[in-house]
């Protein structure tokens, strides 16, 4: 059975002649003709009575148009469903973020996008780093936003979004507060703060520089850091957009010598082809400042 025999019972049923019929879905009348016997043959019962004055549907027919409408109408909602998934007018998203992304302008092009296709349900996860990571791989996540320095994986695409850099956050009355920059090596003896998704990278700096830094505490809230700075229970190392957005009387940002690169990138599995997924990709790419 296939859908044009379908259409060409429901043709006949309405015209209940074959002429008109086979004008109505465009096809020569023998096409039809044979169509429909061809169906009557697969079927093993007559769907029509024809003789040369008129044609009448049988009873094994009428029950036959009840179930051709139905399909029909079930195949036309299939392709307006897919249609409206094709149009971005409906799909679903699972995106991840590391826990900062309030502080990096992020938030602003995701609630733009939302904005922009509000049929496609977005779902927010925020972890670190390496766990955003395994969850795109397990195809838990379909894009991220996480620390892309220092990592490759073969499997994932990168975008940059912010080159940025490490510095310290630390009180106005701290003894470092009067210096504009400082090397790395000479803070061994200071008590750190980390903001959960900086710890990795922090302690690796730290550990180059010939130290193994003094974590008082870590905290998935940078904002839970920066007052406890401010309360001079230790210094903290942020990257600069966020430092800035914190800075108060109460503190003040001194710069790492060397510089610890950062950079913020959007992840991408390489294998993910999903409609809405390349949507997101190509929106934050193209508007994201």
């Amino acid at each position: 059975m296939e859908i044009h025999q379908l259409e060409y019972v429901l043709a006949l049923q309405k015209y209940m002649q074959f002429s008109l019929a086979a004008e109505e879905i465009n096809i020569s009348q023998p096409t039809l003709s044979h169509g429909i016997k061809k169906l009557e043959q697969e079927l093993g019962v007559s769907l029509f009575t024809r003789n040369t004055r008129n044609v009448q549907l049988t009873p094994a027919g009428e029950e036959f148009v009840v179930y051709a409408k139905r399909i029909l109408s079930e195949i036309d909602k299939a392709k307006n469903a897919m249609l409206a998934h094709a149009n971005l007018d409906k799909g679903n998203i699972k995106v991840g973020a590391i826990p900062t992304i309030t502080y990096l302008g992020i938030t602003s092009v995701i609630a733009a996008f939302q904005k922009t296709y509000p049929g496609i349900n977005m779902e927010i996860s925020e972890e670190d780093t390496d766990v955003l990571i395994k969850k795109i791989h397990a195809s838990e996540l379909d894009a991220a936003f996480l620390n892309s320095t220092n990592i490759s994986h073969d499997e994932l695409e990168f975008h940059p979004l912010i080159n940025d850099k490490l510095v310290l956050l630390v009180s106005a009355s701290h003894d470092l507060a009067r210096q504009k920059n400082v090397n790395l090596a000479d803070l061994s003896a200071e008590k750190f703060m980390v903001v959960t998704g900086l710890r990795n990278d922090f302690v690796n700096s730290c550990r180059l520089a010939g130290f193994e830094p003094n974590i008082v505490l870590v905290s998935i809230q940078a904002l839970t850091v920066k007052e406890l700075v401010e309360e001079g229970l230790g210094i903290a190392p942020f990257t600069s957009r966020i430092a800035k957005s914190f800075l108060s009387p109460r503190t003040t940002i001194v710069n790492f010598i060397p510089e610890i690169k950062r950079t913020i990138a959007l992840a991408v599995a390489k294998h993910n082809k999903m409609i809405t997924t390349q949507a997101f990709k190509d929106f934050i790419l193209k508007n994201f400042r």
